[in-house]
């Protein structure tokens, strides 16, 4: 396994102090190359040193870790959040699959971290400033109206306007994203995160199998069971125990 450089970025040493003892205990194959604990400390060692991780806290003296990212000068790198707060802020992470840990830091997913991290390297899948860009705004302006979803898959990561999607299949360990043009994506996620995520932007779960887009139903059909008309011919089946709440969600008497 190839080794990781990494630097780690937290205005509080105690918690600095604590992850790299995480990292040499659990992770060896990640190499700490420096400490930073402010803005302009964190953007000049990673402007110098260019590690290809970076551990970085959201809140910092005098900024965020947003403050330090939009200085970074170069590409190639793959950056976790650290965060003790704001249930939106994770909600934005996973949206844009962005890799981040919670306060106070569990070893167990600091494992299971890196070795996505590992994984993601040798794909070549690093964090971009799309991804950031939309995390920002979305913490900022503390809502869950995203524009966009990032869709990763083995090769590369999708990201597609939500009004481009018609809807979610669940396929085993796998989700389908059916988009309306027609093609479709296969990721290796299972349906629940998306539900969650998408839930306040017009997607609802009508059957354990399928997380529709609202926006492009045609109609409830009662007739033959029940099941939901979608753009395209395309009929799907409704759950019974979830006709009613989709019925309130679309607020028909």
């Amino acid at each position: 396994m190839h080794r990781i450089t990494t630097i780690l970025v937290d205005d509080e040493t105690k918690n600095n102090k604590l992850l790299q003892i995480y990292l040499e205990r659990h992770c060896p194959s990640v190499e700490v190359v420096a400490v930073a604990k402010s803005v302009k400390s964190a953007v000049k060692k990673i402007n110098e040193l260019k590690p290809k991780l970076i551990f970085l806290d959201i809140v910092l003296d005098q900024g965020n870790g947003f403050d330090v990212l939009e200085q970074v000068e170069y590409n190639d790198f793959l950056v976790v959040f650290i965060t003790a707060f704001q249930e939106y802020a994770l909600t934005a992470f996973k949206f844009n699959a962005i890799d981040f840990l919670l306060k106070p830091i569990d070893p167990k997913d600091l494992l299971l971290a890196v070795e996505k991290i590992h994984e993601k390297i040798e794909n070549q899948f690093f964090t971009n400033f799309k991804q950031i860009e939309s995390a920002k705004n979305s913490i900022s302006s503390k809502t869950s109206n995203y524009d966009f979803i990032a869709i990763p898959t083995t090769k590369k990561i999708y990201f597609k306007q939500l009004d481009e999607i018609l809807y979610f299949e669940s396929d085993g360990r796998y989700t389908i994203v059916h988009l309306l043009e027609g093609s479709s994506i296969v990721i290796a996620k299972n349906i629940g995160e998306y539900d969650k995520i998408l839930a306040p932007n017009y997607f609802f779960r009508i059957h354990q199998k399928y997380l529709i887009n609202i926006k492009y139903i045609i109609n409830i059909n009662n007739a033959d069971g029940s099941s939901c008309e979608m753009a395209g011919d395309l009929v799907l089946p409704l759950a019974k125990r979830r006709k009613e709440e989709l019925v309130a969600y679309l607020n028909i008497n």
